[in-house]
């Protein structure tokens, strides 16, 4: 039992952590994309990603603005207490939290539809788990309309986890700078951001198959 309750408030500081790398890293999109004036100096390993979003302006804020919700909201609806003792807060608060995640999918798919940094392997990453981001939501919300509320959980933990790449995928950039920084090379973001997509979403997915198989027993009992 402590086993279990030490693990799940390691899941909880993960969740958390990643949210917050998530909050941080759309709020500095969207400071940038209203202030121009603000984009990183040539020299700055981030300035390509800045232009590439700078190219796509409006698109760009349909995407990061909803994105800063999901981050923000996307840890509360898996607060038992507030399901329980609230449920009405947690059916809207729901609501609002699909519709955000739904603009985020598809945006996300449209501009990964345009061009991009890591060429093919980005795009083919970025379409293939922006479905898979997009179907777990639907099922989600299918599950939870038919009261299937075990159901509804795990799906719900799928599509998160995939929308929390956003944030594994940054300190695997950050490796990958690093790494080519102390080998004496230039980083060159576009030979290693298809690579880094692919890790940040596999491992994001793998994270939630492994907590929807720790917990199913225990989330189980409580529905």
């Amino acid at each position: 039992m402590q086993g279990r309750r030490a693990g799940g408030r390691l899941a909880w500081f993960a969740v958390i952590l990643l949210a917050l790398v998530g909050v941080g890293v759309a709020a500095r999109r969207t400071i940038v994309l209203f202030r121009p004036d603000s984009l990183s100096s040539p020299k700055n390993p981030a300035a390509a990603l800045d232009q590439h979003f700078a190219n796509e302006r409006r698109l760009a804020l349909m995407h990061v603005v909803p994105a800063l919700l999901f981050m923000v909201m996307g840890p509360l609806q898996f607060v038992e207490r507030i399901r329980r003792k609230y449920p009405g807060v947690h059916r809207w608060s729901g609501r609002i939290f699909l519709a955000v995640s739904a603009i985020v999918g598809i945006t996300g798919l449209r501009m990964a539809f345009g061009e991009t940094i890591g060429g093919m392997d980005e795009k083919t990453a970025i379409t293939l788990f922006g479905l898979f981001f997009l179907v777990a939501l639907a099922k989600g919300l299918w599950h939870a309309l038919h009261r299937e509320f075990a159901r509804h959980r795990e799906w719900m933990i799928r599509g998160y986890a995939v929308g929390l790449a956003v944030a594994t995928i940054r300190p695997i950039m950050g490796a990958f700078f690093a790494a080519a920084v102390v080998r004496g090379h230039t980083p060159e973001p576009s030979q290693f951001f298809g690579t880094a997509f692919w890790l940040g979403f596999t491992l994001q997915t793998i994270a939630a198959e492994v907590w929807i198989n720790y917990t199913r027993a225990t989330a189980i009992r409580r529905v």
